[in-house]
C-alpha cells in the first residue's frame, strides 16, 4: 500500500478564501477561534482545496473527529455559515482582570493601576471615548471601537466582549492576534491580546466627527494635521489618556489626561 507523503501546509491564499466564505468563524456557531477542517479527511485522500475546507471551533472539530458530529451536518453548515447571515460575529469573551493595565499603541506604552471602581478613558476623540478601561470588582473591563478607512465600524469590544464585522475583506484570528485587512497587504487593524492585563494595538483607527487618530508601529498620529507621538512609557494616575479634539469641540478633562492634542482646522 502506498504511503502518502507528509501533509504540506495549507497555502495562505486558500486559507483566506476559506475564511471569507465562512464569515471568519466556525460555520456552526460563528466562534472566531477556529481550526481548518478537511470535510473529506486528508488521511482518506482529501485535498487542500477551498471546496474541501471549512472552519470549525475546537469543540465542533473534536465532535467531528469523534464521530459525534456527522460530516454531512458540517457540509450543510459550510453551505450556509453561521456568520454569513449576520453583520457581526458573535461576542467572544476576553479574560482580563485585576486593577492594572499595560496598553501598547504602536511604540507607546500606557501603564496604570486603577483604584477600586476606577476608570480611564484612554483614547477620546472629539469628546467620544473610543478606548476605555474600568475596574468592576475583580474584572478589568475594556471597551474599544475601531473603524475602517471609510469610517464604518470594524472591531468592537464592550466590557471585554469582542465582535467584528463579517463584511471585511479578511479577518484572521491567529494565536493571540486579531488582524483585519481591507485588501491584500492592507492591514487596517491588528490587536494582540495578552490577558490578564496587556493589550497591544499595533494598527488601529479611531475616528469621530471627522477627526482621525491612527495607530501604527511607529506610534500615534493625527495624519491630517501632522501630529505624531512615538515611544515612551506613560505611567501615573490619570482619568484620561489621549484627548484629541478640533475647534468644534471642547477639551473635556485635559487637566487629568496623559496627553491633549488640540487640532486647529
Amino acid at each position: 500500500m502506498a504511503i502518502r507523503p507528509p501533509r504540506p501546509a495549507i497555502p495562505e491564499s486558500v486559507k483566506q478564501e476559506v475564511r471569507k466564505r465562512c464569515g471568519f468563524g466556525c460555520v456552526l456557531c460563528g466562534a472566531p477561534i477556529y481550526q481548518y477542517d478537511h470535510m473529506h479527511e486528508w488521511s482518506k485522500g482529501g485535498a487542500h482545496e477551498p471546496d474541501n475546507l471549512t472552519l470549525l471551533c475546537a469543540s465542533h472539530h473534536e465532535e467531528k473527529t469523534k464521530k459525534l458530529l456527522p460530516t454531512e451536518r458540517v457540509r450543510q453548515a459550510n453551505k450556509n455559515p453561521f456568520n454569513r447571515s449576520r453583520p457581526e460575529s458573535p461576542a467572544h469573551v476576553l479574560h482580563y482582570y485585576g486593577d492594572s493595565f499595560d496598553i501598547f499603541m504602536g511604540s507607546t506604552q500606557f501603564t496604570q493601576t486603577l483604584s477600586p471602581a476606577g476608570a480611564c478613558s484612554l483614547v477620546e476623540v472629539n469628546s467620544e471615548p473610543l478606548l476605555s478601561i474600568r475596574v468592576d470588582q475583580e474584572s478589568l473591563l475594556i471597551t474599544l471601537r475601531l473603524y475602517g478607512s471609510d469610517g464604518s465600524p470594524l472591531v468592537t469590544i464592550l466590557d471585554n466582549e469582542l465582535t467584528y464585522t463579517t463584511k471585511s475583506w479578511d479577518v484572521q484570528f491567529k494565536g493571540r492576534a486579531l488582524t483585519v485587512r481591507e485588501g491584500k497587504g492592507k492591514i487596517r487593524a491588528r490587536l494582540t491580546f495578552d490577558p490578564p492585563q496587556r493589550l497591544n494595538l499595533q494598527r488601529a483607527l479611531f475616528i469621530h466627527d471627522g477627526l482621525q487618530v491612527d495607530i501604527d508601529p511607529e506610534g500615534i498620529h493625527v495624519p491630517d494635521h501632522n501630529i505624531h507621538v512615538g515611544g515612551g512609557i506613560w505611567t501615573g494616575n490619570y482619568t484620561k489618556g489621549i484627548v484629541a479634539y478640533d475647534r468644534h469641540h471642547k477639551a473635556n478633562g485635559c487637566e487629568n489626561a496623559f496627553l491633549c492634542m488640540p487640532v486647529d482646522e
